[in-house]
C-alpha cells in the first residue's frame, strides 16, 4: 500500500511537471524574415499565448562586444501571430534583432539574437537563391531542410520561391513543422519572397505566414532587377485581370534585369503531367500559363522561374516558339526543393538544354550587366551553370503600348459607376467604345472618368507613335440591391443536410437532387461540426446571413474540392476544384438574407472550406460566427 501511495504521488508529481511544461508559453514558430527593402524589413513569429510584442534591434557596429539592440518597435495588439515591420533602416546595412513577446503576467519570452541585411543599393552587386516545391516528400521528409541549409551556405541576399511551399496549405502542421521549422536556419537571416502554388490552396495560412503586399500578383525591385510574382493558379489567359495587370507592370518597368516567378511551367519535359508520354503525346507544358509567354518576349523578360514539376530543367533561349541564341527568354524549372522527385519524358523535348532529377536550388549572382547562374544539389554539388553578359532590355525598342486597364476590380453597381482607365505610359492615348465595336483613333477619346448609368461593356485600346495595343474589354453590370427579409423565431447557426456517395459527373452535379442521409444544425459552415466519412460526401447548409450595413459586398471562398454559394436567388460563385478563392459581388440591404452553401469532396481526409466577406466598413475577413442564422 505504501509503495502504491508513493508511486501515486510520484506519478502525480510527474504529470504535474509535464502539464506545467506543456502549458509554459513558448514559440510555436521562431522569428523569421519577410520582404526586405532598402529601408525596411518584416519580422514574423508565432507564440502559444496571445500577447503583445516588440522587436529590439540595432545596426552592426565596429569593435562591438555584443549587439546593443537599443532600438525598439512595439505592437500593442494582443495576438498569437506577430508581425512587426521595421522601417527607417539604412540600405545595405547589417542589423541585429531579437523578437520579444510580453506575456499577460508581465513576463517575457525572448528569441535568440538574429541578424539581417537590408536590400542593396540599386547599382550594387547582389545574389539570390531560387526555390520551388519545398512541400514535404513523405519518403524523404527532411529534403527541404537539406536544400535550404545548402542555400544558406551561399549567403544570398534573399530568395524567391515559386510555390508549393507546403503539401496542404490549410494544414497548420505543414507550415509550422515542415516548412518554417525546417527552413528556420535560412529564414531567420534571409527573407523569402514567395507566390502560392496549387498546394497552398489559396488558404488563410499562406497569408498568415508569408507576407505579400497584395494577393495574386505583385512586383518588387532589388538592385538593378525587378521581379514579377504571379499566382498562376488564378486565370491568366489574354483579357483576364491577371493578364492585364502583368502586361501593365512589365510595360512600366525600367529595370535592367527582369525576372518572372510563378508556379506552373509554360515549357516542361515531364513524363505524365501534361499527357502520359508512355502512352501518348505531351502538351509540353501548361497551356494557360503559356498565354503569358508573348508578354515575356515583348517586354524584355530575361528568365522565368517556376516549379510544379519536381525536377530541374533549363531550356534554350526561346523566342516565338523557337530556340534562339540571342534575344530569347530562358525558362528554368527549379522544382526540386523538397517534394517527391519526378522524371522527364523518355525522349528529348525541342526546347530542352539540361535536365536533372535531384533535390536542388538555383543560385544567381548579378554585377551590373553580368549574370551568373548555378544549379546546386542538396549535397552542395554544382551540376549546371550559365552566364548572361547582357539583358534582353538592350534588344527591346519601338514598342506598341500595353492595353489599358480599369482602375477597379469592381464590376457591379447599383446606381452609377465611375470608370477610370489607366495607360502604361502617360504619352499613350486611350480610345474606347461602348457599342461592342473595335476601338480606333476615331472612337471616343478617354479624358476623364466614364460615368455609367446602365449595364455597359467598354472596349478600349491604347495608341502611340508605334501603333495600337490589343483591345481590353470590361463589363460593368447594374443590379438591384437585394432587400432584407424578416424571418420569424430566428436563432444562431445554420441547418445542414449531409449526403454520401460517389458522383459520376462532379462538374455537372446538381445539389438539389441529392438525398440526405442525416440533417442537423451547425453554428457555422465548419465541416468539423458535421460527423462525416473519410471521402465521397457532401453537405448543404441553409439559413440566413446577416448584413450589418446596406451596400456593396464581396463574398469569396474556397474548398477542397467543390463549393457553391447562393444568396437569395443569385449564385455568387461555383468553384469546380481549382485551388483558388472564387468570389462574387452583390448589393445587400442591412438585415437578414437567405443563404445556401453547397459542398462536396471525393478526396480522402481532405475536408476543407473557408468563406470570407467584405462590405461597407468591413475589410475582408472570415464571416463571423454571429453572421449565420437559421
Amino acid at each position: 500500500m505504501k509503495n502504491f501511495f508513493l508511486s501515486f504521488l510520484f506519478s502525480s508529481f510527474s504529470l504535474g511537471i509535464a502539464f506545467a511544461q506543456q502549458e509554459k508559453p513558448r514559440f510555436i514558430v521562431q522569428p523569421y524574415l519577410q520582404y526586405a527593402t532598402q529601408n525596411s524589413i518584416r519580422i514574423l513569429w508565432e507564440t502559444s499565448d496571445s500577447c503583445t510584442s516588440y522587436v529590439a534591434y540595432s545596426p552592426a557596429e565596429l569593435n562591438a562586444r555584443s549587439p546593443s539592440l537599443a532600438l525598439h518597435k512595439t505592437s500593442e495588439v494582443k495576438s498569437l501571430m506577430h508581425h512587426i515591420e521595421l522601417t527607417g533602416l539604412e540600405p545595405a546595412v547589417n542589423y541585429f534583432y531579437r523578437a520579444i513577446a510580453v506575456l499577460p503576467g508581465g513576463d517575457t519570452l525572448a528569441s535568440p539574437v538574429g541578424t539581417f541585411q537590408t536590400a542593396v543599393k540599386d547599382s550594387t552587386a547582389f545574389a539570390f537563391a531560387v526555390f520551388s516545391d519545398s512541400q514535404n516528400d513523405r519518403k524523404d521528409p527532411k529534403a527541404w531542410e537539406r536544400v535550404s541549409t545548402q542555400a544558406y551556405r551561399q549567403r544570398p541576399h534573399f530568395a524567391i520561391h515559386a510555390g508549393d511551399l507546403v503539401d496542404l496549405g490549410y494544414m497548420k502542421d505543414d507550415w509550422v513543422n515542415e516548412f518554417l521549422g525546417q527552413g528556420n536556419l535560412f529564414m531567420k537571416t534571409i527573407p523569402i519572397f514567395s507566390i502560392p502554388g496549387n498546394h497552398e490552396h489559396d488558404a488563410a495560412y499562406y497569408y498568415q505566414y508569408m507576407y505579400v503586399p497584395q494577393p495574386y500578383f505583385y512586383a518588387f525591385k532589388y538592385g538593378n532587377a525587378e521581379f514579377f510574382m504571379i499566382d498562376t493558379d488564378q486565370y491568366q489567359e489574354e483579357g483576364t485581370d491577371m493578364y492585364n495587370a502583368v502586361e501593365m507592370a512589365l510595360a512600366r518597368s525600367t529595370a535592367y534585369w527582369k525576372f518572372v516567378v510563378h508556379h506552373h511551367p509554360p515549357f516542361s519535359s515531364d513524363d505524365d503531367d501534361f499527357g502520359n508520354t508512355y502512352y501518348g503525346r505531351s502538351a509540353l507544358g501548361d497551356d494557360e500559363v503559356r498565354s503569358l509567354v508573348p508578354l515575356y518576349e515583348k517586354y524584355g523578360v530575361d528568365i522565368v522561374f517556376y516549379g510544379h514539376i519536381h525536377t530541374y530543367e533549363r531550356t534554350w533561349p526561346i523566342f516565338k516558339n523557337k530556340t534562339v541564341n540571342e534575344n530569347g527568354v530562358l525558362y528554368l524549372n527549379v522544382g526540386g526543393s523538397g517534394g517527391g522527385l519526378e522524371n522527364p519524358a523518355p525522349t528529348r523535348s525541342w526546347f530542352t538544354n539540361t535536365l536533372r532529377t535531384v533535390h536542388h536550388f538555383g543560385y544567381i549572382t548579378i554585377n551590373q550587366n553580368l549574370l551568373q547562374f548555378q544549379a546546386i544539389d542538396e549535397n552542395g554539388t554544382l551540376f549546371d551553370q550559365f552566364v548572361l553578359n547582357k539583358s534582353r532590355k538592350e534588344f527591346i525598342k519601338n514598342l506598341t503600348p500595353a492595353a489599358p486597364v480599369a482602375h477597379t476590380n469592381k464590376r457591379l453597381f447599383a446606381d452609377t459607376m465611375h470608370v477610370k482607365l489607366l495607360a502604361a505610359n502617360s504619352t499613350d492615348s486611350i480610345f474606347y467604345t461602348i457599342d461592342n465595336t473595335e476601338p480606333a483613333r476615331n472612337s471616343l477619346l478617354y479624358k476623364d472618368n466614364i460615368i455609367l448609368g446602365k449595364t455597359t461593356q467598354i472596349k478600349t485600346a491604347a495608341f502611340n507613335v508605334f501603333g495600337k495595343s490589343r483591345a481590353s474589354t470590361f463589363y460593368f453590370k447594374k443590379e438591384k440591391q437585394y432587400k432584407a427579409v424578416k424571418p420569424k423565431n430566428i436563432t444562431a447557426g445554420l441547418h445542414y443536410g449531409y449526403f454520401t456517395g460517389k458522383i459520376a459527373d462532379e462538374d455537372n452535379m446538381y445539389f438539389d437532387t441529392v438525398r440526405f442521409a442525416k440533417t442537423g444544425t451547425s453554428i457555422n459552415p465548419d465541416l468539423n461540426n458535421i460527423p462525416h466519412q473519410e471521402q465521397f460526401w457532401g453537405a448543404v447548409f441553409t439559413g440566413y446571413i446577416y448584413a450589418p450595413a446596406s451596400g456593396y459586398y464581396v463574398f469569396d471562398g474556397h474548398a477542397d474540392h467543390r463549393l457553391r454559394l447562393h444568396i437569395h436567388d443569385k449564385l455568387l460563385f461555383d468553384e469546380k476544384d481549382r485551388e483558388i478563392n472564387y468570389s462574387g459581388e452583390i448589393y445587400l440591404e442591412k438585415g437578414y438574407h437567405p443563404v445556401k452553401i453547397e459542398y462536396y469532396n471525393s478526396r480522402k481526409n481532405r475536408a476543407f472550406l473557408e468563406l470570407y466577406y467584405s462590405g461597407p466598413g468591413i475589410e475582408r475577413r472570415f464571416i463571423p460566427g454571429n453572421g449565420w442564422w437559421k
